[in-house]
């Protein structure tokens, strides 16, 4: 395959469709998935995101801990689901705001240093086996009266560090369309892509966020983790 993949997600979310093969009706059923029948050895690195109470780590456990999983791996994949935010909790006490800034900072290791990882959004559909709860179709009509499907990203409805992670192309090629904007090309370093899409065409979407990454920066890139707000 040719890249090694970190994948980031929420252990306990069973608000996600069942599939095949899956023994505990979790997000994590999708991660197994892609370790039987997508890569092979070691090329998947399955990060454990369950109900570890991050709140009385300090920043260098986190770090080290994330460097050691993260090292090496060149993408990574971020499992969309409908209940991967914990809104009980601030994002600093949940692991995947770590995983996903971890993954966007240069490493350095015993005197070699790594380069920020590519990221793809992978959107698990949820019970009713939609995708409709993180992203939606719409169709408009542009300047030369053609007809274009326009795809919609609900990123209100994840993590801060990932939707500050969409969109935010220095110089993005827009336009307006009945009072809203529309954006062409590559306008979000972290690139979304449905479950099916995704594993029928694997290649070709982790080809494309290399690239992206090769373009690191043409993209304004957020690292920091929401702190809690005590006031």
């Amino acid at each position: 395959m040719g890249y090694k993949v970190f994948v980031s997600y929420k252990y306990k979310d069973y608000d996600v469709k069942h599939i095949d093969g899956g023994t505990n009706g979790t997000a994590r059923d999708y991660v197994d998935y892609l370790q039987a029948r997508k890569f092979s050895g070691d090329d998947l690195n399955m990060a454990e995101s369950g109900d570890e109470d991050l709140s009385e780590f300090k920043d260098e456990t986190i770090q080290t801990h994330l460097k050691d999983k993260i090292w090496g791996s060149s993408i990574t994949l971020v499992l969309i689901s409908p209940n991967m935010v914990d809104n009980s909790k601030s994002e600093e006490d949940q692991w995947i705001p770590w995983e996903v800034s971890y993954s966007l900072r240069t490493q350095t290791k015993a005197g070699r240093r790594s380069r920020p990882n590519a990221l793809i959004a992978v959107v698990l559909p949820n019970i009713l086996g939609q995708y409709n709860y993180f992203v939606s179709y719409n169709t408009y009509t542009d300047r030369n009266n053609q007809k274009r499907q326009v795809q919609s990203i609900c990123t209100g409805n994840t993590f801060e560090i990932i939707r500050n992670n969409m969109f935010n192309q220095k110089n993005p090629n827009t336009e307006e369309v009945d009072g809203h904007k529309i954006y062409h090309g590559d306008s979000c370093y972290i690139t979304t892509v449905e479950w099916e899409d995704f594993i029928n065409d694997m290649e070709s979407y982790f080809d494309k966020a290399i690239e992206l990454r090769d373009k690191i920066s043409e993209y304004n890139i957020q690292i920091n983790v929401k702190k809690r707000d005590f006031s």
